[in-house]
């Protein structure tokens, strides 16, 4: 489906769009503010070193680390529950983790700790709860660094002073100094001991956000209908596309309720002996025709490319020779030709040197191995095919084709170009060809109606990639 077509489904169904999208939007609106009001409250923490023992300027990607980390622990269980504790909050430890979040900033030593709840009081709440408890998350791990390094020095300490009480130190006086000397350092350093650390601290109160964060129904029916709006429209245009496929089934009367016109033969997909099987049905269905009788000249024509009306007129020409008629295939697709490929036969010269005035006779080429058969092919190319097909001449050369039993004419697709139904209207009977996985049934009903118009005679149908039932076994021994 073209931009055009589809463009043309949404144009022919935009108020069923419109009503499907406009109660899509009033379901969201609807389940949205029947959801409980959620309120938020954010505040700031700093974290900064507490080293009052250096002047040195602490790095920043020092800060940027332990802010990263100190915002992970914010957001664990153990963070949530002593929150929990401190404000007396009649949530669960779980409810509490699900409804705060800590995170860094952009600015270097900042985090951010946002929290929700039922009403602007919870949420600062829990809030002012998760920011206490990480800050004294921070001063245990820091008092805890500080005592191991009091105890370190403790133990160096009595170290010392058990040495000047042995014998050793005390009779020598330069040992004695030297211990004495390490004894007094030790002791002043514990006296002015402080840990090189970190602290968080509350750089601003907890702030309660104005109105409820959520739910936005304006926001959820606004969504809700634009999201349908091309869904819908979308899904629409789908299924009108699959909608308008000759679906791939052994359904004849459908198809034959659908053209109007007889099932003549179901082709398979492959190259098999089913497809040979398939044209025999065809060749003897046209053997006996009812009305009108045999026709001499039938012209193959499709709606579409790759519908298969190249495949079907090669296989329809060979199943005729099979019972030793005399055919003549004619490529009258001057645009893109392919039969002279497909029997490995020259171009040149063709149908349309003949119609130009040449000698018809070097126009037919015999094919290899198929000595009944003969084609015609293209021939140089020509600007106006429609105008050459369409005139006197291409008339003239079915009728010089009288010693031939059987004339089959490729032709274009006729729903892209109008040489199919200039050349249709020429021959005595026109076969149509549809792909049941790609021919449209929009395009199809417009070239039997265009056909109608134009005088061809329609005699019935050949469905290529049919799914069809293998043939038994009984002709096998």
């Amino acid at each position: 489906m073209d931009l055009t077509d589809h463009l043309r489904v949404l144009r022919s169904n935009w108020w069923k769009v419109l009503v499907a999208a406009l109660f899509v939007g009033a379901l969201s609106y609807g389940y949205s503010a029947s959801q409980s009001k959620v309120y938020a409250a954010d505040q700031l923490l700093s974290v900064a070193s507490q080293d009052v023992t250096s002047s040195q300027t602490v790095d920043p990607n020092q800060i940027d680390f332990r802010a990263s980390f100190y915002a992970a622990v914010g957001n664990t269980p153990g963070i949530a529950d002593e929150a929990r504790k401190k404000e007396k909050l009649a949530l669960t430890t779980d409810d509490i983790q699900s409804q705060v979040d800590v995170s860094t900033t952009a600015t270097t030593g900042i985090l951010k700790v946002s929290a929700t709840g039922s009403d602007p009081a919870q949420a600062i709440a829990i809030a002012t709860g998760v920011s206490a408890a990480l800050k004294d998350f921070v001063a245990a791990q820091q008092d805890a660094e500080l005592n191991a390094q009091k105890a370190s020095l403790q133990s160096a300490i009595d170290g010392f002073q058990a040495a000047l009480r042995t014998p050793n130190v005390a009779n020598n006086s330069e040992l004695k100094i030297f211990v004495q000397q390490q004894l007094t350092t030790a002791q002043q350093t514990y006296l002015t001991l402080r840990v090189s650390g970190f602290q968080v601290a509350p750089l601003t109160q907890p702030i309660a956000k104005t109105g409820p964060v959520s739910p936005h129904p304006k926001k959820a029916g606004l969504l809700g209908f634009l999201v349908a709006l091309v869904f819908v429209g979308e899904g629409l245009v789908v299924v009108r596309a699959f909608g308008d496929r000759f679906a791939r089934t052994n359904d004849v009367e459908q198809i034959t309720n659908f053209t109007g016109l007889p099932v003549l033969a179901m082709v398979p997909r492959g190259r098999g002996p089913d497809v040979v099987e398939a044209f025999r049905t065809l060749r003897t269905n046209l053997m006996f025709l009812e009305g009108a009788g045999r026709p001499r000249t039938i012209a193959i024509v499709s709606p579409n490319p790759g519908a298969g009306k190249s495949f079907a007129a090669v296989h329809l020409a060979e199943s005729a020779v099979a019972v030793d008629a005399t055919v003549v295939l004619i490529d009258a697709d001057l645009r893109r030709p392919v039969l002279h490929s497909r029997l490995r036969c020259d171009r040149e010269p063709g149908l349309s040197n003949a119609l130009r005035g040449s000698d018809l006779q070097s126009a037919l080429h015999r094919v290899e191995g198929i000595p009944n058969l003969k084609l015609i092919p293209s021939g140089s190319a020509v600007n106006d095919t429609v105008g050459v097909l369409g005139g006197r001449a291409f008339r003239h050369v079915l009728d010089s084709l009288d010693s031939a039993e059987l004339v089959v004419v490729d032709t274009p697709p006729g729903a892209v170009y109008a040489d199919a139904l200039a050349v249709a209207a020429q021959c005595d009977a026109t076969l149509l060809v549809l792909d049941a996985k790609s021919t449209r049934r929009r395009a199809a009903r417009t070239l039997i109606d265009s056909l109608e118009r134009t005088g061809a005679t329609l005699i019935g149908v050949v469905v290529n990639n049919a799914q069809v039932s293998r043939r038994d076994t009984y002709e096998r021994a």
